[in-house]
């Protein structure tokens, strides 16, 4: 899975009070699916959003990036979507590709700059869309910067653009395409997700705290991966009562139990609160809901340790 976009690191070894913890290698395959479904199964309708929500408020910035080649014009000139519940959830929607993407749908801050795409542009990444979920990255590339060509405010096709170029072992562009979403619209949650993940994939603690906050900021109460890596970067950084909160605003989000995973952050948690019982019971749980997982050799292990120290 080297290069997918869909790879959220998880990594418990370097903070566990004991050591036997191993690689949560089996979470990296786990994420595809988790995010299609939560895709697949948002809980939340935009149709439902409040005149405010759906774009009212600031502009976003327009501080593209001219350095990039690809970057054609520096901001949208155009006029002002119709911002009717049944279009804006329709535009929205367009932009969900198995990415980060999907994500920026449900959020509840919504720029106009995302309600005018030209349907030229949106075209080009809808095409791009499907050339990057049937793995054809070169493809997908070609057209996503053809839509940003003609739109070079389309934060959802920067973000996408991301994720393909990382699919491609291009992390320095990817990084720095990722970062281009977050200029063009501050608002929009997807991008920061993005360089969360890339700054979990480099151990950059506190750059994931920041970027997880600063989603959190745009919305705090429905983006579970936000919670998530909130949770991931508190347990490296020893802020276990903050990685407490997280992981259990997230599992309140995980309605359908797709990620057993953070029970075994709740449980590196209380063991750096030095809470035994509550280590115990979190990492039985997660045995209860993924016994056969990669992980579960690992959590046996640790349950094992801990009850060979108990009194008898």
């Amino acid at each position: 899975m080297a290069g997918s976009p869909s790879r959220v690191p998880v990594d418990g070894g370097g903070v566990l009070a004991r050591t036997v913890w191993p690689r949560l290698s089996g979470f990296v395959t786990f994420t595809v699916v988790v995010r299609f479904l939560l895709c697949a199964l948002g809980t939340a309708s935009l149709a439902g959003l409040s005149q405010a929500q759906r774009g009212e408020g600031p502009q976003p910035s327009h501080e593209a990036n001219t350095n990039l080649p690809w970057a054609i014009g520096a901001y949208y000139d155009g006029p002002l979507p119709d911002l009717s519940a049944t279009k804006t959830a329709g535009l929205l929607d367009a932009e969900a590709c198995i990415s980060w993407t999907e994500y920026g749908v449900r959020s509840p801050t919504v720029s106009t700059a995302r309600l005018a795409v030209p349907e030229k542009a949106s075209s080009e990444y809808q095409k791009g869309c499907d050339d990057y979920k049937d793995k054809k990255f070169v493809h997908s590339e070609e057209h996503l910067r053809k839509a940003i060509a003609v739109y070079p405010v389309y934060a959802a096709a920067w973000v996408l653009l991301g994720q393909v170029l990382d699919a491609q072992q291009r992390r320095p562009e990817a990084r720095e395409v990722c970062s281009q979403a977050s200029a063009v619209d501050p608002k929009y949650v997807a991008p920061y997700l993005c360089l969360a993940e890339f700054a979990a994939t480099d151990s950059d603690w506190e750059q994931v705290a920041t970027l997880s906050k600063r989603a959190l900021e745009l919305d705090p109460v429905s983006n579970i991966y936000s919670f998530y890596y909130s949770a991931y970067a508190g347990v490296h950084l020893r802020r276990f009562h903050e990685a407490e909160t997280s992981a259990l605003a997230a599992l309140k989000l995980d309605r359908w139990n797709l990620l057993p995973q953070l029970h075994l952050l709740l449980a590196e948690a209380y063991a750096g609160k030095g809470d035994t019982p509550a280590e115990m019971a979190e990492l039985r749980e997660f045995l209860k809901m993924a016994p056969n997982s990669n992980d579960a050799a690992g959590a046996k292990d640790t349950l094992a340790e801990i009850e060979s120290r108990r009194p008898k």
